[in-house]
């Protein structure tokens, strides 16, 4: 049924009429009308509407061959408008400045564009509450919604909503044992948590040995495949026999038959069954000569598409990740197009991708959940990146090989695009290597007032410096890194083509020439005036090699910024609510800069040798947190003391007037400007929980003598992210002497003891007692097995 009404009184029946605006009266304006119950032979009038985007598409075409500098608009009314294919847009289908094409929702509705089929089944009853239907032969489907409310593919374990990590895991879930109550388990899925819980992987099995062990495919989906997979954090799922609990379901695809187990009180021959069928609705394709310029689709509710995690596999340079180049919508080879005020939901993969040659375009006031993969994504193409490589800790670009020459080699990359004013939460429903907003191999993206939650790696992530010049501004961030680790609500690497895995030889790579440090980027990028809490990593982590960033006005409220190696990091006022800085593994003339923060505690530095350019004038809480950093050499002009923040219990961080704070050159920035604006939006969007100030300084346990230098067994996270390992084992080298039995053995500050011999050591404790130390109770030491530089070396 149409639902046009509100606009008869007003909008001629030929849709050709003229409007006024603030600026300019008399301008032409062309609208046509399309609706679940129009036809496409229609005309698209008010009254006689089409029926779906093709329709619509061919009538702009037409209209704007003559008509080229006239706004065009497409109402749809609300309603249900099932794809079986995605709706292509070419440079055909562009508008002028002057001139542009919209696709919107007509006001008042909300038109409700399903990847999905209907089905009309006959239910019948199996055994122990299940029942089965016969499909169309050849459908195949892995998402199923009864009466809208989607299902859960047959697993184990089961599905738990309260379970934090895959919603629940099994340490048996492909163990022989489990495996040989299978009787055909190809084609269903084994899902894994990366060793170091950095991401996911997915495997695809394809079958099964006489002996119970698994055949599968897969295992791409992550850029740091050598340190292995979770042996606890895992679960299958599309295996018959685990259909065991209401709500799960299962496909016979060879013989085309649905089994299902419905809730209670669910009547299946009166529900509605549908399924997702459709990976992508609307694709914009253009490229840099022929762009599609000027269309904006506004309003749509995009609802249920496949999953794409097996199709994850491109790599992104040298950063953890691998991706998928597809999404819900995809952008490629456009100029000022837009996406605005819609929703996804139900999204197998990703909800927005811009791949490639993408300006000025935007995604904004979207509303983002129960999404697969990522929510949006713009990633440009690795041939516009000098000297590329894509193992993170391969091989470096030799000296041989480094192309000098700045920037980029060509424009296929997306630039000044714009996330701005969204929600986006519980994205990486599938995949666990995702984010909310991804950013690679791209410049000048504007990143403001997104609210950002609920996801298991970081909210927002920077894959590498290629090419800079980015805003990240206004963002609330937080909830996030809640079913991996090592993270951070913001993330970011940069292991650029100056960037080699050895500190060492990053630094003699600098040291003859400064100006390589800056060869990727364009211009710096900034983090400023966000919100971020992290209670499962760093509030803003700079990892490996992250370089060229200015932070400025952030209130950090949990975990604060970590600075791994790199280059020109400029940090200042700032705040981090009961905590600083985490200084990782610094190099030598880093030029960084800590100047005019707020903070917490101490510093907590890891395997730091050099400091930075300057590091004073800072704000310490205590003064216990101020003399432990003045013991570092660090904060000669910073002071303590109570801040004096306006209503801290209640989030307002403002330092008042009096206070002493602002003799360092403290600004206030605002309190009530963090996360989406958009007044539909920020009425939904949640909150971080803002923690208690403790005035009193966090210390970790004691650092031992060991032959000349020092031991400490690994206790934060902190020390595991710096040193790379996976897990607090161990015993950390802190001080190695010039001399003595300590150098002789072959160890390095920085490396992990993790076995002496084939006797594993597990903490410092190891070493404490005579009669389990191997060094005193005679023992005859062949090896010493350590963990440096992302990997295990044996010293004999």
């Amino acid at each position: 049924m149409m639902m046009y009404q509100k606009l008869i009184p007003i909008i001629f029946a030929a849709c050709f009429v003229f409007s006024a605006n603030a600026q300019h009266t008399n301008l032409p304006q062309q609208f046509f009308y399309v609706s679940p119950s129009g036809s496409d032979s229609n005309g698209g009038t008010i009254e006689k509407p089409l029926a779906s985007f093709e329709g619509a598409q061919e009538m702009v075409r037409s209209f704007k061959n003559k008509n080229a500098n006239v706004p065009v608009t497409v109402y749809f009314s609300g309603g249900k408008y099932y794809r079986t294919k995605s709706a292509v847009f070419t440079s055909e289908d562009s508008g002028t400045k002057t001139g542009p094409v919209k696709y919107m929702a007509y006001p008042g509705e909300e038109p409700l564009v399903l990847g999905g089929k209907q089905l009309q089944l006959k239910w019948e009853e199996y055994k122990d509450g299940i029942y089965k239907a016969n499909i169309p032969e050849g459908l195949i489907f892995e998402s199923l919604f009864i009466n809208d409310n989607e299902q859960v593919l047959a697993r184990y374990p089961n599905y738990d909503p309260n379970i934090r990590i895959f919603n629940g895991t099994a340490e048996d879930c492909i163990s022989k044992e489990r495996v040989k109550t299978w009787a055909y388990p190809a084609d269903g899925y084994f899902h894994v948590i990366h060793k170091a819980m950095w991401g996911g992987f997915h495997y695809r099995i394809t079958g099964k040995k006489n002996k119970g062990e698994l055949e599968m495919e897969g295992g791409f989906q992550n850029n740091r495949p050598e340190n292995g997979i979770h042996d606890k954090l895992r679960y299958v799922e599309n295996i018959f026999e685990e259909l065991d609990i209401e709500k799960e379901w299962y496909l016979d695809r060879d013989e085309n038959i649905l089994y299902f187990k419905p809730e209670k009180g669910v009547d299946l021959q009166k529900a509605n069954v549908e399924v997702a069928y459709l990976e992508n609705f609307i694709k914009v394709l253009g490229n840099e000569e022929n762009p599609v310029k000027y269309l904006t689709f506004d309003g749509f509710h995009f609802n249920r598409s496949v999953r794409t995690f097996m199709l994850t596999s491109d790599k992104l340079l040298r950063s953890d990740w691998a991706i998928y180049r597809g999404g819900a919508v995809y952008f490629d080879g456009t100029e000022n197009c837009s996406i605005e005020n819609c929703t996804f939901s139900q999204i197998g993969g990703n909800a927005v991708f811009m791949n490639a040659y993408n300006r000025y375009s935007k995604v904004e006031g979207c509303h983002m959940y129960q999404i697969g993969a990522n929510a949006i994504c713009f990633v440009g193409d690795t041939s516009a990146v000098r000297n590329p490589k894509f193992i993170p800790y391969g091989p470096p670009v030799s000296a041989a090989e480094l192309d000098m020459t700045p920037g980029p080699k060509n424009n296929k990359y997306p630039a000044y695009c714009t996330a701005h004013n969204n929600l986006l939460h519980d994205f990486g429903k599938v995949e666990k290597q995702v984010t909310g907003v991804q950013i690679s191999m791209a410049a000048f993206i504007t990143v403001s007032h997104n609210s950002i939650y609920d996801c298991p790696r970081s909210g927002i992530n920077i894959s590498e410096g290629a090419w800079g010049g980015h805003v990240i501004e206004f963002n609330d961030v937080f909830n996030t890194v809640l079913e991996t680790s090592d993270h951070g609500s913001f993330n970011s690497w940069g292991r650029d083509r100056f960037w080699m895995v050895s500190n060492g030889k990053t630094e003699h790579r600098v040291e003859a020439d400064r100006s390589i440090i800056f060869l990727d980027f364009l211009s710096p990028t900034v983090i400023r005036n966000n919100r971020m809490r992290c209670d499962h990593g760093w509030d803003i982590d700079l990892d490996d090699g992250s370089s060229y960033y200015h932070l400025y006005n952030n209130l950090c409220l949990k975990n604060g910024i970590k600075l791994r190696e790199g280059y020109h990091r400029k940090v200042e006022n700032n705040i981090c609510v009961n905590n600083a800085m985490h200084p990782h593994v610094w190099l030598k003339n880093n030029g960084d800069i800590i100047r005019g923060n707020i903070f917490g505690t101490r510093f907590f530095p890891i395997r730091v040798d050099y400091w930075g350019t300057e590091i004073d004038y800072n704000w310490f809480i205590t003064e216990a947190g101020l003399n432990e950093n003045r013991a570092f050499g660090l904060d000669e002009n910073s002071r303590a003391g109570d801040p004096m923040f306006a209503d801290a219990s209640n989030g307002d961080f403002t330092v008042l007037p009096q206070s002493e704070v602002m003799a360092l050159g403290w600004n206030n920035f605002p309190m009530d400007k963090f996360g989406v604006q958009k007044p539909a939006l920020k009425v939904k969007a949640k909150t971080p929980e803002i923690p208690e100030i403790i005035m009193a300084v966090k210390s970790y346990g004691g650092t031992y003598d060991f032959y000349g230098g020092q031991i400490k067994s690994l206790e934060t996270n902190g020390e595991v992210s710096a040193t790379g390992m996976h897990d607090k084992v161990g015993a950390l080298v802190v001080k190695v002497p010039i001399f003595g039995k300590v150098p002789d053995w072959g160890l390095q500050k920085g490396d992990v003891i993790l076995k002496v011999n084939d006797t594993e050591v597990n903490d410092v404790s190891f070493f404490l007692k005579e009669d389990t130390n191997p060094f005193e109770n005679g023992t005859n030491v062949k090896t010493i097995t350590v963990w440096r530089n992302q990997g295990k070396v044996v010293l004999k």
